[in-house]
């Protein structure tokens, strides 16, 4: 039905045209497309719109919609027919009728939607000439895209109001520490970033309290690369108590939350300078630590010696044994091992004994689990720590030693025995030889 109106206008129209040939191409309409987005990922739907206007009353019209076929697959369309347009309008009042078309995108480069083949009449049957638009886009792949971000995720700035950051900040310095007077109960952070793409978390007022408080600024580029920048805000404790150790002032810590957990210690107190103070205790080893801090905040749990002095306690993780490592007495230092070398445990440098017989190097140190005291060898190849077995490898040295003593021995009487045969046999000979003269 709508079709057969459509020939009547047309019809209709051309007849108008024909009588009034000075009136031709009186008004216009334009056929305008756009799109949405502008650029799009291989595999994903780009929507177009297609806009047919006038500033007259719209009659009827037709239309082609060609597109990149090689880039594009159409997947929807209200259009009257797939591509193609043929439009009548009953009313005197339309002046513009917008389709939407969907399209899969198939492969990278540039793809173009356009209009062709365009005819429009006004409701008064009066041609009107039409502007053909079209709609060019950019098609990428992931891989573009994900290349095409930022991966600026750099802070710009980086402060504390009223306060100073140590060391001064430098986009590169991921670590800052600040020093706050007994009594600050917030303080305000503020960042700017390199690239206005990037996304910044964690500024802004931030409540401290007595003794460490650790702030994460994060940010985070356009394509998800993150970056973490900490500041490490220590509040001075109230009259705080000082150990000097190795010449050095300590603060302990006075809050057991704050005091790390061990597996095989549990909490308990102590008493320094007549003040009660928390501490970590092991029934295992029967070792009493405590916390303290050094100028820059940085905390160190130390071991209480029998004498009152105090000992820096790590533990040190490997191959499945957790190990306190001491220093041994000279007289416990196994025969050949008296050189002395450095590993690298769990992340920490440690104290070894070396031998020139022996490729595995030595350390000493207390079996926290067990509280047995021991020497571990390390097969730096392997990756392995394992207890080691001094009594046994000394045995089969001097047993090792016997036998090549033995060998020595067996082979020197072997030597003179053949040389005895050799000079016996010699005189025999001659003996032979005078007889049958």
């Amino acid at each position: 039905m709508r079709f057969k109106r459509l020939f009547i206008f047309f019809f209709i129209g051309i007849m108008v045209l024909l009588a009034n040939p000075g009136k031709v191409l009186a008004a216009s309409a334009n056929i305008s497309v756009s799109g949405s987005p502008k650029t799009v990922v291989v595999g994903n739907r780009v929507k177009v719109t297609i806009t047919i206007s006038s500033s007259s009353a719209l009659g009827s019209w037709y239309f082609d919609v060609k597109y990149d076929t090689a880039k594009l697959k159409l997947v929807s369309s209200n259009l009257e027919t797939s591509t193609r347009s043929a439009g009548v309008v009953s009313n005197g009042t339309t002046k513009s009728k917008t389709y939407t078309l969907t399209f899969t995108t198939k492969s990278s480069g540039t793809a173009k939607v356009w209009v062709a083949n365009s005819e429009v009449y006004g409701y008064n049957f009066n041609a009107l000439s039409s502007s053909e638009g079209s709609y060019s886009f950019n098609i990428i792949t992931q891989q573009q895209l994900e290349d095409s971000y930022s991966k600026n995720n750099n802070l710009k700035s980086l402060s504390v109001d009223g306060q100073e950051l140590v060391p001064k900040f430098d986009k590169n310095t991921l670590e800052y520490s600040l020093e706050l007077e007994n009594g600050t109960e917030s303080i305000t952070i503020s960042a700017s970033k390199e690239d206005s793409k990037a996304v910044v978390t964690g500024t802004g007022t931030k409540t401290v309290t007595e003794g460490d408080n650790r702030f994460v600024i994060r940010v985070t580029a356009e394509n998800g690369s993150v970056k973490d920048y900490i500041i490490n805000a220590h509040v001075k404790e109230l009259n705080p108590i000082e150990l000097t150790i190795n010449d050095e002032v300590y603060t302990v810590v006075r809050k057991s939350a704050e005091i790390p957990t061990l597996s095989t210690f549990i909490q308990t107190t102590t008493y320094i300078d007549g003040e009660e103070v928390p501490a970590l205790q092991s029934d295992i080893t029967g070792y009493l630590l405590i916390a303290v801090r050094d100028s820059n905040a940085n905390m160190y749990l130390y071991k209480i010696e029998e004498d009152g002095s105090y000992t820096r306690y790590e533990e040190t993780a490997f191959s499945g044994i957790t190990l306190f490592i001491i220093e041994p007495k000279a007289e416990d230092i196994p025969e050949g091992y008296e050189t002395k070398t450095e590993l690298t445990l769990d992340d920490k440098k440690v104290t070894a004994y070396s031998s020139k017989d022996n490729p595995y190097p030595i350390v000493y140190g207390v079996n926290v689990e067990t509280g047995k005291e021991n020497w571990y060898s390390y097969d730096e190849e392997e990756g392995t720590l394992q207890r080691f077995e001094n009594t046994k490898v000394m045995e089969l040295t001097k047993m090792n030693q016997r036998l090549l003593l033995l060998v020595t021995l067996l082979s020197a009487s072997s030597l003179v025995i053949m040389i005895f045969l050799l000079i016996l046999v010699a005189k025999v000979k001659r003996k032979a030889e005078k007889e049958m003269k």
